[in-house]
């Protein structure tokens, strides 16, 4: 069944390599060609992923909403075991809002702290109560001034930290950490090619944006070592892609019995998710976000 559904998506976009050899451009054709090879690949690749068993009951829950891919699913799991209801979030490294990883949990109740260098595409004060947005590059250097100040004005207390900026990821969360900020889970992205045991961290540099090479962030493995020493535990890698890890507190591992605690089982690794080449119209909007928020309460 999946096999027809990859055969009938290339049969419909050979219409566009046919197209290209018609015109006479030997440009447009060989990218056509190219273009159809990736998509043969990355389907193939994708079902064949899908078949693969995780050992984690976690994964199982993996669902996209507003998240890049999955992660939506394994975080209201997560939340669900714990028992954390409408707490407060931090995400660094937001985006424009349309696309996130607490996105979610604004969706339901929680109150979202958020920073990214880039504006959000709708009213970032459309619901002070719920959302706080600040558009700033976050550094090694500020981080704690400007986490510290925005947490100070919720009543909640924050209960989970997203961290995904593609590059200076770990060394945020080693100065949260540090300075003795403790939610009870993290979800960081990984660079995830670098299975364990490998230590991989990119240099710091307070100005860095990822240049598209695979020189950034840091691997599963350093991650863990960090974590460790703060007591907490990787309980799950979002098995589409492999690129965000989640990490729990100690005082909630009990919640988490039935998770492998070999990083072995838990490493996903560089994976193709099967919405890479999704409906390119289905979007959210800045417009249908903003209404959601606004309706929160």
């Amino acid at each position: 069944m999946k096999l027809n559904r990859v055969i009938n998506r290339l049969r419909k976009n050979f219409r566009g390599w046919v197209a290209a050899h018609t015109e006479g451009s030997r440009i447009n054709f060989q990218f056509e060609q190219l273009q159809q090879s990736q998509i043969a690949s990355d389907y193939l690749m994708s079902i064949l992923h899908l078949q693969h068993s995780s050992s984690n009951p976690l994964t199982a829950y993996a669902k996209k909403i507003f998240s890049q891919t999955d992660e939506d699913g394994i975080t209201l799991e997560i939340c669900k075991r714990i028992g954390l209801q409408r707490s407060t979030c931090i995400e660094i490294g937001c985006g424009s809002g349309l696309e996130n990883n607490t996105l979610v949990l604004l969706a339901h109740g929680w109150k979202a702290i958020w920073f990214d260098g880039t504006p959000l595409a709708f009213d970032a004060n459309i619901n002070p109560k719920h959302l706080y947005h600040a558009q700033r590059f976050v550094t090694r250097e500020n981080i704690m001034e400007l986490v510290t100040a925005a947490a100070a004005g919720s009543s909640e207390q924050v209960e989970l930290i997203s961290v995904d900026i593609d590059g200076n990821d770990g060394y945020l969360v080693e100065e949260i950490l540090k300075n003795g900020m403790l939610p009870s889970i993290f979800l960081v992205e990984i660079n995830e090619v670098f299975p364990p045991p490998i230590r991989f961290k990119q240099d710091y540099l307070s100005d860095h944006v990822w240049d598209h090479s695979r020189n950034f962030g840091w691997s599963l493995q350093a991650y863990v070592d960090l974590f460790d020493a703060y007591e907490y535990r990787l309980v799950a890698c979002n098995p589409q892609t492999g690129v965000n890890a989640f990490f729990v507190r100690a005082d909630h591992v009990h919640h988490f019995s039935d998770v492998p605690t070999d990083i072995d089982q838990l490493y996903v690794g560089r994976s193709i998710h099967p919405f890479k080449y999704r409906d390119q119209k289905f979007r959210f909007d800045g417009a249908t976000i903003s209404h959601m928020i606004r309706g929160i309460c």
